[in-house]
């Protein structure tokens, strides 16, 4: 018993130096000298809804798509669906690939099979040069897109490379990017 309430001296003991050497250290002074983290305040959903975006940037390695306003992130998007060979630069027409690089946005409308979609100003001068080089033409339709609905959407939501190269997204998301992007918005395509 004695060695018990030894053992729990000790350790309160240990305790209260911890304690105190936390107070009156080095460490004391530099809570003065922190810098409050200033968070901006969240603004309304509906007002976040009708602002229209300055830009988008796609990731493709984390299947993201994000909109961008007043240098911030307003909405991010999951990719469901690629092309069936994503990684790496569109070249030509028929590799499966989603181009990489700055463009914008060229055309919206309604699509009889994929919800809405929002056209990508691909191929630009440089595309077009690089599948010169391999002898074959650069393609051309790629864009931000939903999927067919109905039992064709559902079952392509299983895939997630059933496209030629667009970005599918899901019908509601496809939806809400569509009345938040301008034709002409710039959107960056990363790795």
């Amino acid at each position: 018993m004695f060695l018990g309430s030894q053992k729990a001296a000790l350790l309160l003991t240990s305790l209260l130096l911890c304690l105190s050497a936390c107070q009156a250290g080095p460490a004391a002074n530099t809570a003065n000298q922190a810098i409050a983290l200033q968070i901006p305040p969240e603004s309304s959903e509906q007002e976040a809804v009708e602002r229209k975006v300055d830009y988008i940037v796609v990731q493709k390695r984390d299947r993201l798509v994000s909109l961008w306003k007043s240098g911030r992130v307003l909405r991010t998007y999951p990719i469901m669906a690629m092309g069936a060979n994503p990684v790496g630069q569109k070249v030509y027409e028929g590799d499966e690939r989603t181009p990489e690089g700055q463009y914008f946005i060229s055309d919206k409308h309604v699509s009889q099979n994929f919800q809405k979609f929002l056209g990508i100003s691909y191929p630009n001068d440089h595309d077009k040069k690089l599948a010169k080089r391999f002898g074959l033409p650069p393609g051309g339709q790629v864009g931000i897109h939903g999927d067919r609905g109905g039992m064709n959407g559902f079952w392509q939501r299983f895939d997630k490379n059933w496209t030629d190269g667009c970005l599918a997204l899901r019908n509601s998301d496809i939806e809400e990017v569509y009345t938040l992007v301008d034709v002409g918005t710039p959107i960056l395509i990363k790795p």
